[in-house]
């Protein structure tokens, strides 16, 4: 009983030398470091020396970065110039460029962190809702002065998407330099986490953002330019993203390509913005499932929110799962669903358990074209045995859907 009060003692006289003493531990430091902001990672830097060494020297103690809640980092300027008034994040001179404008509040926070050694040692870099500009990303993805491996900017402001497109397929572009891009992962289709919560244990944060795995319907709900279907292409087994490519037998990247009837007008690529089980009348997919195990981290989406105590695709891309389980999806874009998909219950029916009247009214392999003496031709429709059942309707189980509120799956 003396002994502990004794102990008790010692740590209320010296808790500044306890505490170093257990964040001298690489495991604790790691595990407790991405908990804390940045300004209290520096902030317990400045108390001593001893302090000042452990964090600015030890490894990993930077290496996830969250800038969504630095003040400084905020872009809250309105207007250009309104009634004479000098902006007040940047001096305005003849050579600011746009760039150096809306990336200004970010520039000057990692220009500040790369003076201090910090910014070589940042993995996972989190800018959701911040203003980025598409050059700022570039130099993120390309800059040898970075190793970021996770990157997320969900809900970024001023962001060129189609800039942010190019700099991605320069960088995954076959002739790119050994061991390049460092980056492997990138957060940019789902929508930011607002406001951000306290953080739970890592079983109840990791759930809640499963989306792929656990909820079915439409993940990805923003709209999207073109550009992203090509970039998921080129960038696929490079670089991760928080949604797929679209493999359905409509696209060329599919396994089941020209294997099944598809549409004469479809996309060769689109992004995949539906999630799925299997179909509902097989259980199963043409293109396969995505599970969990049978498919490589890299060829997975990934999972929100970033991992805190590593930056490793594996991880970003791993639900959190039950003894014996091995949850599994379809990931497939609104175009491949057309007419097979009730937004009501979210069944849906594939290619090969159910033909689509929109099919049926095509050129079938039985049809022959005839020609007549004249030269004219027109196409004589050989009887079906069996006409096709209408399944859906509107985006609705046909005739009736259990589910009574319907929400029309081609919406968005």
């Amino acid at each position: 009983m003396l002994q502990e009060v004794e102990d008790a003692y010692t740590l209320y006289e010296n808790p500044a030398t306890t505490l170093l003493y257990l964040l001298s531990n690489h495991l604790v430091l790691s595990h407790t470091a991405p908990h804390l902001s940045a300004h209290d990672r520096l902030s317990l830097a400045s108390t001593s020396r001893e302090f000042r060494d452990l964090i600015k020297h030890a490894s990993g103690v930077f290496r996830h970065l969250d800038l969504t809640q630095v003040r400084r980092a905020q872009f809250d300027i309105d207007g250009v110039d309104r009634g004479g008034q000098v902006w007040r994040n940047v001096q305005l001179d003849e050579n600011l460029t746009e760039d150096d404008f809306y990336s200004g509040p970010l520039r000057g926070i990692l220009a500040n962190i790369r003076g201090q050694h910090i910014l070589r040692d940042v993995q996972t870099l989190v800018l959701d809702g911040l203003s980025v500009t598409a050059e700022l990303c570039h130099e993120i993805i390309l800059d040898p002065a970075y190793s970021v491996r996770l990157l997320s900017v969900r809900g970024a402001e001023n962001l060129n998407e189609r800039k942010l497109c190019a700099s991605l397929q320069y960088a995954c572009r076959p002739s790119r330099p050994e061991g390049t891009p460092r980056l492997k992962g990138l957060y940019v289709f789902g929508a930011k986490d607002n406001p951000p919560p306290p953080p739970p244990p890592t079983t109840a944060a990791r759930a809640e953002g499963e989306d792929w795995y656990q909820k079915r319907g439409r993940i990805v709900t923003r709209p999207l330019v073109d550009e992203w279907a090509n970039t998921l292409v080129d960038c696929h087994g490079i670089i991760a993203f928080d949604a797929l490519a679209c493999t359905g037998p409509n696209h060329m990247n599919s396994p089941a390509y020209g294997k099944l009837r598809v549409p004469h007008a479809a996309r060769h690529w689109a992004v995949a913005t539906v999630a799925l089980g299997g179909c509902a009348g097989c259980g199963a997919a043409p293109e396969g499932m995505t599970v969990h195990d049978g498919t490589p981290a890299i060829h997975r989406p990934l999972l929100a929110p970033p991992p805190l105590v590593t930056s490793s695709v594996k991880a970003a891309t791993a639900p959190v799962i039950g003894p014996g389980s091995n949850p599994s999806f379809v990931a497939r874009c609104a175009d491949c669903l057309r007419e097979r998909y009730c937004a009501g219950c979210n069944k849906w029916w594939c290619e090969e358990c159910y033909q689509t009247p929109g099919a049926v009214a095509e050129l079938a392999d039985s049809d022959v074209i005839v020609v007549d003496a004249e030269g004219g031709a027109w196409v004589q429709h050989q009887e079906h045995e069996s006409q096709p059942k209408i399944k859906v309707r509107n985006g609705a189980c046909f005739p009736k859907c259990p589910i009574g509120e319907v929400i029309d799956a081609q919406k968005g």
